[in-house]
């Protein structure tokens, strides 16, 4: 037995071990909040660690701006002040620059990718990246390639991809477009390369240009003369119907690309949005593309863009557009009552909520929305309808009555109301004939009527025993055994024979005759002779 003085210790001990024991099981097992934690905490190091998630380099319209004449700024100090090599870019790019404002574009565009790739292969060259890890990197390289890059490089993509655009090039000026929004996602000339890429895209999509009246390109997707919608798609495309077939080789227009002038054009409209998604032009590349998926009738497409646009620019001038064509082009993608009723939902609520959101719409516009949300209503009716269509060719009455039914009880005043209470009908006379026809197997069985009850002569009603039908027929007279047949080696190895009767259930005994309970006749009998003694007591019928 341990001495009263080493129980506290043993006490102290046992609580260690039982606190380490119970903390392994918590951490084997994977405790949420303590697994959790860690994750949330090994991201944060990543985030902050990692410079590929960082936003440092994301700059608005302001800092782009005052980047700019930063830029320009400490450009002529360079020219003046700069190292050598620095001295020497910025020469070799005045001369392209010269190059270009003489209208010499081959010429520049030459000179502008030569000093590109001189740029880039000075940082990321196999020789730099050497000399960077063993520290023999020069000062002056690590100054001029700063925080948002290399500002010679990125003058010189920028002008590399205008030269190109001045020659029509534009499938190579795309290009050239992309790869400067790739390496610099907030340059200095962000919004001059999203309005090439949008005048691109429209050119290679069929759209025409307009002017407002300062003189600036706009889109006009939609107008609403003539009580329909009406799309500047719908006007003539300048190109073949051969730019559909995205594997035909372009050998004759140079200002196209060599495949699929439709995708190229979808693919610039998608680098604007996807890279200036606050700039002016990114709901006008979205209406654009949402507007040519219309024209080539892919609905689904089009639809999924102009949801898009109508959530994530609900400031837009289009989203009036996007309203109206957005349920058009949803209630096109509907195939029918005998498919997923899901796209006219939505189209309906679309014109619903146009509306609500659209006061200013005049007289003969909401006229035509509601009488198209009652055309839907009617084609949703229309659905409920098909099913019973579609149980009339399966001959099930009971699954028809009960669509008849519930299209009765939804819709008591539609024109199919009247159909369903005429299907009633026909299905009662049809159910009729078809009960008394001989090719129906399944009739079903008539019970015999029970006989009448006996009356007396006061006109009591004698209801017959009970126990004068409760004898169960003996084995003799059904002509039936006891207990059936045990089955044969061949029956007992059948997969599919029957299973064997239930033992039957034996009689309850009767009790004594003293705890035996009166029948109903002689309840009757009962009542009768109270009533003989009731009318004995009052002289009526004399005592026996």
């Amino acid at each position: 037995m341990p001495e009263p003085a080493f129980l506290p210790v043993q006490s102290s001990v046992r609580s260690a071990l039982s606190v380490l024991i119970l903390g392994g099981i918590v951490l084997a097992s994977g405790c949420g909040s303590l697994s959790s934690f860690s994750r949330k905490e090994q991201v944060r190091q990543e985030l902050e660690s990692n410079p590929k998630y960082s936003i440092g380099g994301v700059r608005g319209p302001t800092e782009r701006a005052l980047n700019r004449a930063t830029w320009n700024k400490r450009r002529e100090q360079l020219l003046k002040d700069g190292d050598a090599e620095t001295t020497a870019a910025l020469s070799e790019f005045d001369a392209a620059q010269a190059l270009y404002d003489a209208g010499k574009f081959k010429e520049a565009e030459k000179a502008f990718l030569a000093l590109s790739k001189e740029r880039r292969n000075r940082y990321e060259s196999m020789g730099s990246r050497f000399r960077r890890t063993l520290g023999l990197e020069g000062k002056q390289a690590k100054d001029m390639y700063g925080t948002f890059g290399d500002a010679i490089e990125e003058d010189a993509l920028f002008m590399l991809a205008e030269s190109q655009f001045a020659q029509k090039r534009y499938a190579y000026a795309q290009n050239s477009y992309d790869d400067l929004l790739v390496r610099y996602p907030s340059t200095r000339y962000l919004d001059e390369t999203t309005r090439r890429l949008f005048n691109i895209a429209r050119y290679w999509l069929g759209f025409p240009e307009e002017l407002d009246d300062n003189g600036n390109a706009t889109v006009k997707v939609a107008s609403h003369e003539d009580g329909e919608p009406k799309t500047s798609a719908t006007q003539e495309n300048p190109h073949s119907a051969l730019d559909r077939v995205p594997v035909l080789p372009n050998l004759t227009d140079k200002t196209r690309p060599l495949f699929d002038t439709y995708g190229r054009g979808l693919q610039a409209l998608r680098s604007i949005w996807l890279h200036d998604a606050t700039g002016p032009l990114a709901d006008d590349a979205l209406m654009l593309a949402a507007n040519h998926h219309l024209r080539t009738e892919d609905f689904v497409e089009a639809s999924r863009l102009y949801t898009l646009l109508r959530e994530q620019y609900p400031d837009s001038p289009h989203l009036r557009d996007a309203y109206l064509l957005g349920s058009v082009v949803t209630l096109a993608s509907y195939q029918g009552p005998a498919y997923d009723g899901q796209t006219l939902e939505q189209a309906r609520e679309l014109k619903e909520e146009m509306l609500a959101l659209f006061p200013t719409l005049d007289a003969a516009e909401r006229a035509r929305l509601k009488e198209d949300i009652s055309l839907m209503r009617e084609a949703e009716i229309a659905r409920d309808w098909d099913l019973v269509e579609f149980y009339r060719a399966k001959r099930d009455f009971p699954a028809m009555k009960l669509h008849c039914y519930l299209v009765i009880n939804r819709y008591p005043e539609s024109k199919y109301a009247e159909k369903a209470r005429e299907t009633l009908k026909s299905i009662e006379g049809q159910e009729e004939a078809w009960a008394k026809s001989p090719f129906n197997f399944r009739k079903p069985k008539q019970v015999a009527r029970q006989p009448e009850a006996p009356t007396g002569p006061a006109g009591e009603v004698h209801l017959p025993d009970s126990r004068e039908n409760s004898e169960t027929p003996s084995p003799e007279k059904s002509g039936k055994k006891d207990s059936p047949e045990k089955p044969g080696l061949l029956q007992r190895m059948n997969p599919l024979r029957r299973l064997e009767q239930p033992p039957r259930l034996e009689q309850t005994p009767p009790t004594a005759p003293e705890q035996e309970t009166p029948s109903r006749r002689d309840d009757l009998a009962g009542g009768e002779s109270q009533q003989s003694q009731v009318e004995r007591t009052q002289g009526q019928v004399p005592a026996k």
